[in-house]
């Protein structure tokens, strides 16, 4: 029984992610000194995406919408709340960016702070 109560909780999860969120398909790539992450957003607008670093954990939530003008003939799009969490541990939050672009959501994440060069004093022989 706990086999099968195990299988429903993972395809439930895959579907409609932890909370009764649904979830998004994403990438994370690692680059060098960091990470990317690709997560399919489409027809979600940049206003309607919030994303939050608390504790090592990144989490993205995505509003998608109805268009509250448009009269509908045919309305098949659900309208839903995204979520996903990813947990990093210990990253620098001051390196994270994020850009839109036709749907994907890329977040960039550095695990080292550039270094800052320091100041050099020439010496006029």
């Amino acid at each position: 029984m706990d086999f099968i109560n195990s299988v429903f909780n993972e395809l439930n999860n895959m579907f409609y992610g932890q909370g009764g969120y649904k979830s998004f398909p994403l990438d994370l790539v690692e680059i060098k000194d960091g990470f990317t992450v690709v997560a399919e957003l489409p027809g979600v607008k940049k206003e309607d995406i919030q994303m939050n670093f608390e504790d090592g954990v990144l989490t993205i939530e995505a509003d998608r919408k109805k268009d509250a003008e448009a009269k509908y003939l045919i309305n098949e799009r659900d309208v839903m709340h995204l979520k996903r969490s990813i947990n990093f541990g210990d990253i620098h939050e001051d390196t994270i960016t994020a850009k839109l672009e036709n749907g994907l959501l890329i977040v960039t994440i550095m695990t080292k702070v550039p270094e800052e060069k320091p100041k050099r004093s020439i010496c006029i022989e």
